[in-house]
């Protein structure tokens, strides 16, 4: 029985003696197993970036359309014409025919300073196309052309022609106007139309243009059919000249509206 006894005794103080060992086993922290770095050399690293920079240039160039030839062609020539570099003719014509209004204009006047009056119509072509796309310094070259008697045009080009300097003159522009309301008043090379004329230069009189008041005033004045004066018109001209910036116009509305309010009309222009 003590035999018993004293086993029991002993088990007990064992296991009492042992659970603090598993406690203190069981809270110990483990320490993470340690993994060495992997450090790359310079060259490595030059290596990767040129690879990824390569894989990100080669996604963009998969995401954009192939590059038309005949687009960078004429982007090219472009850039050598506002480069001032010498284009040939043809190589002109090309940009011209394209669309680009500069090249229009270099090329009409290349073919007017050539000396030979059978390119003037094509000339005329191309500073109308010129014009039309808002490059207004070829539209003096053009009118100039096309109210030459010594130029023929086709119906075509008479129709570009007239196309560009009637956009000009509605976008505001008193020297397509009038223009418009010279080649009307002298026939060529529109049929001769006094009505045209006159509404050209009312459009060019309200837009600034002190010379299309002063004509329309006269031409109201004295009519050239010979009927009889248009007071309320001349009136009317009048009074854009005097809204003018040109002192000697002012001037000049002045005493024409004088001698209009003083006189018979058909003395004012004596």
């Amino acid at each position: 029985m003590q035999i018993k006894s004293l086993i029991i005794a002993s088990v007990i103080l064992t296991s009492f003696m042992a659970a603090p060992v598993r406690v203190q086993a069981e809270g110990r922290v483990v320490p993470p197993t340690v993994v060495s770095k992997v450090y790359l050399s310079k060259e490595e690293k030059a290596a990767k970036l040129a690879e990824r920079l390569a894989l990100q240039k080669a996604a963009r160039l998969a995401a954009k359309p192939p590059v038309d030839p005949v687009v960078s062609r004429l982007k090219t020539l472009h850039k050598r014409m506002v480069a001032k570099e010498e284009l040939t003719a043809s190589e002109m014509q090309e940009l011209a025919d394209s669309g680009d209004g500069l090249a229009a204009f270099y090329y009409a006047r290349k073919l007017e300073e050539s000396g030979r009056p059978s390119v003037l119509p094509t000339a005329v072509h191309y500073y109308a196309m010129a014009s039309y796309l808002g490059r207004e310094f070829a539209m003096n070259r053009m009118i100039a052309l096309m109210k030459s008697p010594e130029v023929t045009l086709s119906d075509s080009q008479i129709k570009n022609g007239k196309d560009a300097l009637v956009k000009l003159a509605r976008s505001g522009t008193p020297a397509a106007a009038l223009g418009l309301a010279d080649m009307y008043a002298i026939g060529q090379p529109f049929p001769q139309d006094t009505a045209e004329s006159r509404k050209w230069l009312m459009q060019a009189a309200k837009a600034g243009d002190a010379n299309a008041a002063q004509k329309l005033a006269q031409a109201a004045i004295m009519p050239q059919d010979g009927s009889a004066p248009d007071v309320l018109a001349a009136r009317a001209a009048l009074a854009l000249m005097l809204a003018s910036n040109e002192p000697g116009k002012v001037a000049m509305a002045q005493t024409l509206l004088a001698r209009l309010d003083a006189t018979n009309p058909l003395e004012v222009s004596q």
